[in-house]
C-alpha cells in the first residue's frame, strides 16, 4: 500500500513541479534509457546479497547528470536526491533518496573494465542514429579537430615523488604534447615565441559541420600528433558510419598531409579543405597546392571549421574536459565518450522539441 501511494504522490507533484516543456521530461521521451542501456543489467545485480541495487538505467541516467553537470559523484548524489527535475529524470519516488556515490563509483568502474570502449562506442553510436532517424538533419560536411585534456596530475609534485621514492608516474598513461606556441619574455627581456606544453591527453573528434553533433571520437596521449591519430579517426570511425553521408572533410593545418588528402580525395572519393602550411606552397607542386587552396568549394568548407571549435569549447568549459577525472586511458575514454554523449543529446533534445538544457 505504501509503494502505490508513493508512487502516485510522486507523479501529482512531478506533474505540478516538472514543467512540460522541461528538458528532462523530453529526454526520457526521446531516449529509451532502458533499451540503450539493457547489456548493463548484469551489472546492476548485488552479487554479495542484501538489498538489490537500483535499476541500471537509474544509475547510467546518474552518471550522464554527473557529466551533464560537471559534478563529482558526491555532488551528483546530493543533485539527484535534491533536485526534482533530476529525480523525475531518474524516475524515482519522491521519497526515495538517489544511489549514493559510492554506489555510482563502483558502477562506472564496473562499466570500463566489464563493458570496455566497444560498448561505450555502440551506445555513442545508438545516440547518433536515434537522432538521425529522429529527423535531425546531417550535414554532409563534417570537421575533425582534437582538443587537449589535462591530466589529473601536479607534475611538480609527481617529479619530486619520482624521485624520491622511486615510483612510477601517478598517470602512466599521460604524456607531455605541445598545443601551440605562446609569447614569453626571455632573460633578457625580450618578447618570444616559445612552445605551450601541456602534460594529459587529446580527444579527437569528427563533428557535423551545421548542427555540431559529434559523430566520431577517440583519445590518445598527449604526444600523438594530430594527424597520425585523425587519421585513424577518420578513416576507421567516421568514414565507416554507414548512418552518415560523408561528402567534404575540413581540418586545420596540423592535418594537412598530401598523402591523407590524396587517399581521402582519390581513394574515398571524398573532397577535402584543409588548411596546408607554408612547406605546400613551395616547390614544384606549389601551384597545385595554390589552386587547392583558392577552390570556392574548399573556401566555403573551411570556414564551416569553427562548428568543431565551438563543440570543443562547450566540452571543455561547460562539461569538464578541461581536466581529466581520473587516471589513465580507459577512464579518459569514458570521460570523453559521456561527454560527448551529454553534448550530442543537448543538440537532439533541442532539435526536435526546441528545449534547451538549462542548470535551474
Amino acid at each position: 500500500m505504501t509503494k502505490t501511494f508513493n508512487k502516485y504522490l510522486s507523479k501529482q507533484i512531478y506533474d505540478d513541479l516538472v514543467p512540460t516543456d522541461d528538458f528532462f521530461r523530453q529526454l526520457n521521451k526521446l531516449v529509451d534509457w532502458y533499451e540503450l542501456t539493457f547489456d548493463l543489467h548484469t551489472l546492476a545485480q548485488n552479487e554479495h546479497g542484501g538489498r538489490p541495487r537500483f535499476h541500471h538505467a537509474t544509475l547510467f541516467k546518474m552518471l550522464f547528470i554527473s557529466f551533464l553537470y560537471n559534478a563529482s559523484d558526491r555532488v551528483t548524489e546530493e543533485i539527484c536526491s535534491q533536485n526534482i527535475r533530476c529525480k523525475y529524470f531518474l524516475e524515482l519516488d519522491i521519497s526515495t533518496f538517489a544511489p549514493d556515490h559510492s554506489t555510482l563509483s563502483i558502477f562506472r568502474t564496473e562499466i570500463i573494465e566489464k563493458m570496455g570502449t566497444s560498448w561505450l562506442d555502440q551506445v555513442f553510436d545508438e545516440i547518433v542514429k536515434t537522432a538521425l532517424n529522429s529527423g535531425i538533419s546531417f550535414s554532409t560536411i563534417y570537421a575533425v579537430d582534437s582538443t587537449h585534456t589535462t591530466a589529473n596530475v601536479d607534475t611538480h609534485k609527481d617529479k619530486e615523488r619520482q624521485a624520491e621514492k622511486n615510483q612510477a608516474p601517478r598517470d602512466e598513461n599521460a604524456s607531455w604534447g605541445v598545443k601551440g606556441l605562446e609569447s614569453r619574455l626571455n632573460k633578457d627581456k625580450e618578447r618570444t615565441q616559445v612552445l605551450k606544453m601541456f602534460y594529459g591527453y587529446k580527444a579527437h573528434l569528427a563533428v557535423d559541420a551545421d548542427k555540431g553533433l559529434i559523430t566520431a571520437c577517440s583519445v590518445s596521449p598527449g604526444n600523438i600528433a594530430d594527424i597520425n591519430a585523425g587519421e585513424d579517426l577518420i578513416m576507421k570511425k567516421l568514414l565507416t558510419n554507414k548512418n552518415i553521408e560523408v561528402n567534404l572533410i575540413t581540418a586545420d593545418k596540423a592535418y594537412g598531409s598530401g598523402i591523407l588528402i590524396g587517399l581521402l580525395e582519390q581513394k574515398r572519393q571524398v573532397k577535402t579543405a584543409f588548411s596546408l602550411n607554408g612547406q605546400f606552397l613551395k616547390g614544384g607542386n606549389k601551384e597545385h597546392w595554390n589552386k587547392y587552396l583558392n577552390d570556392e568549394e574548399r573556401i566555403q568548407g573551411r570556414r564551416k571549421r569553427a562548428t568543431v571549435e565551438r563543440v570543443n569549447a562547450d566540452l571543455k568549459n561547460n562539461h569538464g574536459l578541461r581536466k581529466a577525472r581520473y587516471l589513465g586511458t580507459s577512464k579518459y575514454n569514458f570521460q570523453v565518450m559521456m561527454t560527448a554523449m551529454v553534448h550530442n543529446l543537448k543538440i537532439y533534445v533541442k532539435g526536435i522539441t526546441g528545449v534547451k538544457f538549462r542548470m535551474n
